[in-house]
């Protein structure tokens, strides 16, 4: 069966790796299987469209593989309200005939707007999401992300902590089955674990904060990575996969810098400040680590006392004989004790973090469990 689906956050980085992935592995175009992916509309913050009928493959590839615009595509550009109203994106899904038979793929990083539109879609149409956004689940209410993921066949959401490795739908599963999350400990940053592991070989903090700038790990101000947020998101959409109602402020929060650090308002002179004030700290805390055989690893924990869950987020001391000591570069980590993985054989997920290509494939798995049927010999 046909998926008809509108991209949001086309323009982006996750969006046009998406949208390569589709026109290469999926496009109807292709005559590949009997569960194409029709791509028939595309948004970014200020424009969208719709194509009915579908993108072609020639299309798509034009428009993710040059970094081209929406309007290279078509004529046909519909605009805004506002910024904060994304609402004509559904009315012109409705005269187009698509309620219901759309599925929207979230590959933004968008707070309140986007929330909106979730809801929205939820709450008012008969189509469905597939998203790579946490913030809509994690940042808002308990109330939020429960009506939001009431129905796993209408809002999938795997890709947003973890992706390559399939944590969320492990977890979620868990709890369904009655076998529950007694304690959890995850490395969940590429970034913040690059930076540690340059850190553990002797660099200097401002050096491994611009190696990684380099490689293009962080975001354009890399604050927004050592903030820790990012990782306490992933650390609430866990524990409430694990069935707690926790909201952000539950989490004991260690940011990877110092709070003034933040304060400043140019990157790069923080960065110069960070070289001037805590490169030699924090040298000389790795390496009174490693004298104890340990090492510092930036940490998300989640564990049961008396029944209630304690959450934390921040550097941790791990002996470097253990995984967590021996993971290296961008390397992700989880492990989970429930009644039936015990201490002694906790359940473990590792892997890379999730980078763009990982990403946009678990988009396009969640998107082949919403398939009312798979017929897996169809596929050539």
């Amino acid at each position: 069966m046909r998926q008809n689906i509108f991209v949001l956050g086309a323009t982006g980085q996750v969006g046009r790796e998406f949208t390569e992935q589709v026109a290469r592995n999926d496009s109807p175009d292709l005559n590949k299987h009997t569960n194409p992916t029709s791509i028939v509309g595309l948004g970014n913050s200020k424009e969208f469209c719709f194509k009915p009928g579908g993108f072609s493959k020639e299309d798509l590839q034009f428009f993710a593989s040059k970094r081209r615009q929406i309007d290279q595509l078509t004529s046909e550009m519909h605009y805004y309200n506002g910024a904060q109203d994304l609402s004509p994106i559904l009315e012109e899904a409705n005269s187009l005939g698509y309620d219901g038979d759309l599925v929207f793929v979230d590959a933004t990083a968008g707070k309140d707007v986007l929330k909106n539109l979730h809801l929205k879609v939820i709450r008012d149409t008969r189509s469905r999401i597939v998203t790579a956004n946490k913030n809509p689940i994690s940042l808002y209410g308990h109330d939020t992300y429960a009506e939001l993921t009431n129905d796993p066949r209408r809002y999938g959401y795997s890709a947003t902590t973890m992706a390559g490795l399939g944590a969320v739908p492990w977890i979620s599963e868990r709890n369904t089955i009655g076998d529950p999350i007694e304690n959890m400990k995850a490395s969940l940053s590429g970034t913040l674990g690059f930076i540690a592991d340059q850190l553990k070989d002797g660099m200097g903090l401002s050096g491994a904060i611009k190696a990684a700038r380099d490689k293009g790990f962080t975001e354009p101000d890399f604050r927004d990575d050592l903030n820790g947020l990012d990782v306490a998101r992933k650390l609430i959409i866990l524990a409430r996969e694990a069935g707690h109602a926790v909201e952000m402020e539950d989490i004991q929060l260690e940011r990877f810098l110092p709070d003034k650090y933040f304060d400043i308002e140019c990157p790069d002179e923080c960065l110069s400040e960070i070289e001037l004030e805590l490169d030699a700290d924090m040298y000389q805390r790795f390496e009174e680590a490693k004298n104890r055989g340990n090492t510092l690893k930036y940490l998300a924990s989640f564990q049961l006392v008396d029944g209630k869950p304690e959450l934390k987020v921040g550097l941790e001391e791990v002996p470097l004989s253990e995984p967590f000591g021996q993971l290296s570069g961008t390397a992700n980590r989880i492990e989970v004790v429930t009644d039936i993985y015990d201490a002694n054989g906790p359940y473990v997920l590792g892997g890379p973090g999730a980078g763009l290509r990982h990403t946009a494939s678990v988009l396009r798995r969640d998107l082949l469990k919403m398939q009312p049927s798979v017929d897996r010999n169809s596929f050539k």
